[in-house]
């Protein structure tokens, strides 16, 4: 793991001792994007991927879908089957939103390599919850230790688009607002920042100035 990569992780309430523990703003860290930067980084660290999908069972609610499933299809990896054994993870946890990133069924595939996969899923099975999906992997290769990431709690302390995720819902209007408050100016701004159309930047922007009254440009 890079540890440009790791600190994102951090910044999005991963406990990595070998990091910074310093809080970023969107501007730097947003939470999709790093999100698929780690499953990139994927499957060559186990270690990493039981973080991950540790923090999908605490916080997968509060990840924008529309705009994960945006991204991984700007970066081609809507078929990748990590990527894919993430939404089965969060609908297995009953985050159902996750649903239409599992549309793309491809032919059976491993997850590690089938090398190292055929003898322990002989012996011990493969993982339930990802056989619906064409996906195997050994039973008890992930990790799931909730002690490994923050609580919401403490991530709504330390990370502003998190906090703002709580306040106005997992969408686009809760990542406007906190490019408002981190200094956007404009709505073009906004939209090029965080990945979202004109229309609604555009529109929540004016909202957030007729609201608080403040004038952001």
């Amino acid at each position: 793991m890079s540890t440009k990569l790791s600190d994102k992780l951090v910044a999005i309430g991963f406990r990595l001792s070998s990091s910074r523990k310093r809080s970023r703003s969107i501007l730097q860290v947003d939470i999709e994007n790093t999100l698929l930067e780690a499953i990139m980084a994927l499957p060559d660290d186990l270690r990493l991927a039981s973080l991950l999908f540790t923090w999908i069972k605490i916080h997968g609610n509060y990840v924008i879908v529309e705009k994960l499933r945006k991204r991984a299809h700007a970066l081609g990896i809507e078929t990748d089957p990590w990527y894919r054994a993430l939404a089965a993870f969060a609908v297995e946890n009953k985050y159902h939103k996750w649903k239409p990133l599992l549309a793309h069924r491809a032919e059976t595939v491993y997850l590690l390599p089938p090398e190292l996969s055929l003898f322990p899923i002989q012996r011990k099975g493969a993982v339930e919850w990802l056989e619906p999906y064409g996906i195997l992997l050994p039973e008890g290769t992930l990790r799931i230790r909730e002690d490994d990431i923050l609580t919401p709690k403490e991530l709504i302390q330390r990370n502003a688009q998190y906090r703002n995720r709580y306040l106005y819902g997992p969408s686009w209007r809760a990542d406007i607002i906190t490019a408002i408050e981190q200094g956007c100016t404009s709505p073009m701004e906004i939209s090029r920042l965080i990945g979202c159309s004109y229309e609604p930047a555009y529109r929540v922007f004016n909202e957030y100035q007729m609201a608080t009254g403040e004038k952001t440009a």
